[in-house]
C-alpha cells in the first residue's frame, strides 16, 4: 500500500470512524481475549501514542521491534518474548475479521486432544489469501504452495491459535532467512508437527492494498451501523438532500445543494461544499473536506483529507490531497 503506508501505519487507518487496530481489539475482547501484545516497528511511537488514552490500555503491551525490517516473523518473535502464556492467538494488527471466526478457532484449539501445536482458521469458500493444502486426515500439509497428493482446502483467514512450542519453529525459520509466519508453519509441518485446520465461515480482510481497504469500507457501510457520536450515517437505499446549509454541533457542515447517497458515513468536523454528491459507499473520516461541485463515490477520505472544487473521485483512498486509486 505504499506510498500511503509511507505516511501512516496501516493499523492506524480509520474506516467508518474506527481505526483497524481498534476494531480488531474490540472484536477480540468481545470473544474473550483478556490481554494483548502488539509488536511495532516503523512509526512505532505513533502506535504507542494512539493507545495512551485507549479504554483497553491496561490490557495492552506495546513492544518495539528494533529489527522490524526482517519481516513479520521478527516482529512476532520479539512480541512473544514478553508473552508468558502457554496458548495464544496470533494475527496481523491490521486484520479485519468477524468475531465468530475467532471464537471457533480458539474453542477448537483448546478442546483438541491431544493438543496440537497450532490451529489455523481456513475459509473453504474464499479465493483470497494464502492457499492451504490438507491431508486426508484433515491436518494441514502445507501453505502457499501445492503439496503432492493433497488438495487445496481453502484460504487462510489469518487467525492462528498456537501452543508455546510453536515459537521454536518461528525462531528456526527466522534464523534460516525466512520472513513470514507461513514459513514457520511449513517448517513445523515438515518436522512432523500436527497443524489443524479449523473450517470457518464469515468475512475477513487482510488489508494489503487499496482495494482491500475499500472492500472493508464497503462491508462496514453495508453491514454495520456506526455508533460515532456526532456523525452522519445514511444507510443503503436512502438519500439525504440538503436544502439550506446546516451546521451540526459536532462541527459537520453540509452546504446547500449537497446530496448524500447511502450507504455513506460522515465523521465529526467534516465539511461538504455546495452542490456536491457524496456516495454511495463513501466514508469521510474526521475533519475531511470536500469542496463545492465535487462528486465522491466508492471511496474513503482519511482524516483531514481535502478534495478540491469540481473534483470527481471514485474507487479511491484520499490522504491529505493525495488520491490513491485501487489497482494503481
Amino acid at each position: 500500500m505504499s506510498p500511503l503506508t509511507d505516511v501512516i501505519p496501516k493499523a492506524l487507518i480509520s474506516c467508518v470512524g474506527v481505526t483497524l487496530i481498534d476494531r480488531l481489539v474490540s472484536v477480540l475482547r468481545t470473544e474473550g481475549i483478556e490481554k494483548f501484545t502488539i509488536g511495532v516497528g516503523w512509526k512505532g511511537t505513533e502506535m504507542e501514542r494512539h493507545f495512551d488514552n485507549h479504554p483497553e490500555r491496561s490490557r495492552i503491551d506495546i513492544v518495539h521491534v528494533p529489527e522490524y525490517e526482517r519481516g513479520p516473523l521478527q516482529t512476532l518473535l520479539t512480541a512473544l518474548d514478553v508473552v508468558p502464556d502457554e496458548r495464544f492467538i496470533v494475527c496481523p494488527a491490521d486484520l479485519f475479521i468477524e468475531g465468530g471466526i475467532v471464537s471457533l478457532t480458539m474453542s477448537e484449539h483448546v478442546t483438541d486432544n491431544p493438543p496440537r501445536t497450532a490451529s489455523l482458521a481456513v475459509g473453504k469458500s474464499s479465493r483470497t489469501g494464502t492457499p492451504v493444502y490438507v491431508k486426508d486426515t484433515g491436518l494441514v500439509a502445507g501453505l502457499g504452495r501445492a503439496v503432492q497428493d493433497c488438495s487445496e482446502s481453502g484460504r487462510s483467514a489469518m487467525i492462528l491459535a498456537v501452543n508455546r512450542r510453536f515459537i521454536s519453529y518461528c525462531r528456526e525459520a527466522l534464523d534460516s532467512g525466512e520472513r513470514r509466519v507461513v514459513d514457520a508453519l511449513n517448517l513445523a509441518i515438515g518436522k512432523g508437527e500436527a497443524i489443524r485446520q479449523v473450517d470457518v465461515t464469515g468475512r475477513w480482510f487482510d488489508v494489503d492494498d487499496i482495494e482491500n481497504l475499500l472492500d472493508v469500507n464497503e462491508y462496514l457501510l453495508r453491514f454495520s451501523t456506526p455508533e460515532i457520536d456526532g456523525s452522519v450515517f445514511v444507510p443503503a437505499g436512502d438519500t439525504m438532500d440538503i436544502g439550506e446549509t446546516i451546521i451540526l454541533p459536532s462541527g459537520i457542515i453540509l452546504e446547500s445543494g449537497v446530496q448524500i447517497i447511502g450507504p455513506s458515513f460522515i465523521a465529526p468536523g467534516c465539511k461538504v461544499g455546495s452542490h456536491c454528491v457524496i456516495g454511495p459507499i463513501v466514508s469521510l473520516e474526521l475533519n475531511a473536506t470536500v469542496e463545492s461541485n465535487s462528486n465522491v463515490r466508492e471511496s474513503l477520505l482519511l482524516g483531514g483529507s481535502q478534495v478540491r472544487t469540481g473534483a470527481n473521485v471514485m474507487g479511491s483512498v484520499v490522504h491529505g490531497s493525495d488520491v490513491f486509486q485501487k489497482g494503481k
